[in-house]
């Protein structure tokens, strides 16, 4: 993430001051992003698939002039290998200068009624690099990327369709966990991060430029 901005946590707020009390990071394994059923919020069943498979409606005409479909549309996803031992944890995005960033979608109000922002993103990064290293635990952490929801070939976890574009999804990644959720404490991360209200995001979040100085956005 080489674009100013910071990382926000959505949810309820017993769970966010666990966050920043604790540092508790509860990461879900993949499956259960696969079966959850939430109107496509957090459940993806193409989540993390390493390729997906598309094919076209196949039909023929009968010698009574009649036409049947002998396949309908279909598509398919190649999973990893062993997805209950990949955990996900998942945060927005704010970088003011990438269009769609900010303010933020009202959407994203369904996470829950509050947000945890930090105010100092790199040190809380390097605070759960320096745990998972202390711990041998494998992981990767990046910005999601979204491609078209069409899309054939190479996923990966670091892309997902445009339609959870709204998200702006950074994610931590880890691998060779238990078979079922993962906790991770960092300790208190009272001192970079705040809580407010969900409602209160938009209007609490300024955005300021020097005069004439306003930047191009990507």
């Amino acid at each position: 993430m080489d674009q100013p901005g910071t990382l926000i946590k959505f949810g309820k707020l017993e769970h966010l001051q666990q966050i920043r009390d604790e540092g508790l990071l509860y990461l879900n394994n993949l499956p259960y992003f696969w079966n959850i059923e939430d109107e496509e919020l957090r459940g993806d069943p193409f989540d993390c698939a390493v390729q997906v498979i598309r094919g076209p409606k196949v039909t023929m005409v009968m010698p009574d002039g009649n036409e049947v479909t002998i396949c309908s549309d279909y598509s398919a996803r190649i999973h990893p290998s062993k997805p209950e031992r990949i955990n996900i944890f998942c945060m927005y995005a704010l970088q003011p200068l990438i269009e769609g960033a900010f303010p933020i979608d009202n959407k994203n109000k369904r996470f829950g009624g509050h947000a945890l922002i930090l105010i100092n993103r790199d040190e809380f990064i390097k605070r759960f690099e320096s745990n998972l290293k202390s711990q041998m635990i494998v992981g990767n952490a990046d910005l999601v990327e979204y491609v078209n929801d069409q899309h054939t070939g190479k996923l990966g976890p670091f892309k997902k369709f445009d339609r959870f574009s709204y998200q702006h999804e950074w994610r931590l990644v880890c691998y060779e966990g238990p078979g079922g959720p993962r906790t991770i404490r960092i300790g208190s991360i009272r001192d970079i991060s705040v809580i407010l209200p969900t409602d209160e995001v938009n209007k609490q979040i300024k955005i300021h430029f020097e005069p004439d100085a306003e930047p191009d956005r990507p």
